[in-house]
């Protein structure tokens, strides 16, 4: 059990109450205080935290910390410069750092986080047994999977969950690592043995006033972090990666490079075969090489198993546990995830929300298409506008069919995103034979895609992959493209 003193953060500007009272958990949200918890009150965009310190006593709080100078509370109250940050560091004491006591994989980048850490949680525990994943889609612990809320949760689940690994002889995991949490402290007091970069490409302008402040959140997984030692895996197949790449080189840190087909990198592959199903190519590292399958069809996913491989390795893991690990993993959720069907169509959904993601699966699924691609997507509501007529032009030039819908609308009008979307499409123009329709809603028009394909068409599903809800202003309803896809094709007598 830790008092308070021993875990006060190095923000702390004030202090008042006993400080050398114990300390039996940490909380940041009031709704699930224990007695003798530490709360912290935390500020959201809209919410100043503060508010519910009061709530967060009733419930048995010990003390607080915050950054307000509300009065009258009646516990011991750590007022600091940021709760955030200080949430950051006081989780890695109250936990003991537990970062520090396992070889702790982070992927940041635009695209490829997802599938990367299955990859890289596949080869860790060829390698080593078991292995741990946190990221989009849930937070594989082996012993628990949690549903995720954030691609990075806040700084106290991620101590947590790890500190739980270590206490289920688990000592290897890999997480993403969003811009996000590398701009609210979420991961500032993680010790990464490696840390991996793919690529950067527009998104969530709504965040990053600008390409340049993305690529630096990004980059401080790389020189702000902890363990500066740390192997970074680095790709340079994009200008931001040789930039990244040349940066952290000038910064001293330990840097390998990875290319699909640079063979001057430290990390490359050789002989790439692709399928429909899948691709082989050679895995190679220096005078090493090794023959590999992935059973997830593209380039760019012979780029992830690439990835997930090189940071492995940097790890520990050998050559045949990369073999064998990414060989292992037959799909990952929402990331050109089939949808069987008896009528020859092959239907993907897939969670492409940026431009650079849709044009790799729609390029993916060319060469696998006999007849006709056809492409249903829409844009976020509340997120990058930019990309909007950016990925109207990217749908139009590589599908026969497009069908513009919603996507998670959130606080906007889906036709006035629609619209959006269009404006791009009307830029380039309509090819003769291609068709492009609208309807703002999106099990219709997913249904309209798929009335409309016969066998040998491909239709890609695009922009929400995993997810199970849809976003509206004021509800959210359960949608899972997979299963309305599925709805679609099956039979009145399934369902009895």
């Amino acid at each position: 059990m830790k008092t308070l003193r021993s875990i006060l953060p190095s923000n702390t500007v004030s202090t008042t109450g006993v400080l050398d009272i114990e300390i039996g958990g940490i909380a940041f949200d009031s709704r699930y205080v224990h007695k003798g918890d530490l709360f912290f009150a935390l500020n959201g965009q809209h919410i100043d935290g503060s508010a519910f310190i009061f709530d967060a006593i009733e419930r048995g709080a010990a003390a607080v910390i915050t950054e307000s100078s509300r009065k009258n509370i009646e516990v011991p109250v750590v007022k600091v410069k940021d709760a955030r940050q200080a949430l950051s560091e006081v989780s890695d004491k109250y936990y003991d750092h537990p970062s520090q006591k396992v070889k702790l994989l982070g992927i940041t980048g635009t695209k490829g986080k997802t599938t990367i850490t299955y990859l890289a949680q596949a080869v860790l525990k060829k390698a080593f047994g078991h292995a741990f994943r946190i990221g989009t889609v849930e937070y594989d612990m082996e012993f628990q999977k949690i549903p995720a809320t954030n691609t990075t949760p806040e700084s106290q689940v991620l101590h947590s969950l790890i500190d739980q690994a270590l206490k289920n002889g688990i000592k290897h995991g890999v997480i993403e690592v969003s811009s996000h949490s590398l701009k609210t402290w979420r991961a500032e007091h993680l010790s990464f043995a490696v840390a991996g970069f793919t690529n950067l490409s527009i998104e969530h302008t709504e965040f990053h006033p600008d390409m340049n402040d993305y690529f630096n959140a990004k980059k401080r997984l790389f020189t702000d972090l902890a363990a500066r030692d740390k192997a970074c895996i680095i790709s340079i197949d994009d200008d931001y990666g040789k930039r990244m790449a040349s940066e952290c080189k000038a910064a001293g840190l330990n840097v390998k490079t990875l290319s699909l087909y640079d063979t001057s990198a430290d990390f490359y592959s050789e002989n790439l075969k692709m399928s429909g199903t899948g691709s082989d190519f050679v895995f190679c590292h220096g005078s090493d090489k090794q023959p590999c399958h992935i059973n997830l069809p593209g380039e760019y996913n012979v780029f992830n198993a690439l990835m997930a491989g090189a940071m492995s390795m940097a790890a520990g893991a050998d050559l045949n546990a990369v073999s064998n690990g990414i060989g292992s993993i037959k799909n990952v959720p929402g990331r050109l995830e089939a949808i069987h069907n008896d009528q020859g169509i092959n239907v993907v959904v897939d969670y492409a929300h940026s431009p650079a993601a849709l044009e790799n699966v729609l390029k993916a699924m060319r060469p696998v298409t006999k007849n006709r691609l056809i492409t249903v997507f829409g844009c976020g509501g509340n997120r990058s506008h930019e990309k909007r007529p950016i990925m109207g032009k990217v749908a139009v030039k590589y599908s026969d069919m497009v069908i513009v819908t919603s996507d998670n609308p959130r606080k906007e009008q889906p036709e006035a995103i629609i619209e959006q979307i269009m404006t791009g499409i009307n830029e380039v123009g309509i090819e003769s034979g291609k068709k492009v329709l609208q309807d703002a809603d999106r099990k219709a028009a997913i249904f309209k895609a798929l009335g409309a394909a016969q066998a040998g068409d491909t239709v890609v599903i695009a922009g929400k992959g995993h997810e199970t809800g849809q976003y509206f202003a004021d509800r959210t309803i359960p949608f899972d493209d997979r299963e309305v896809a599925r709805s679609f094709f099956r039979k009145p007598d399934d369902d009895r």
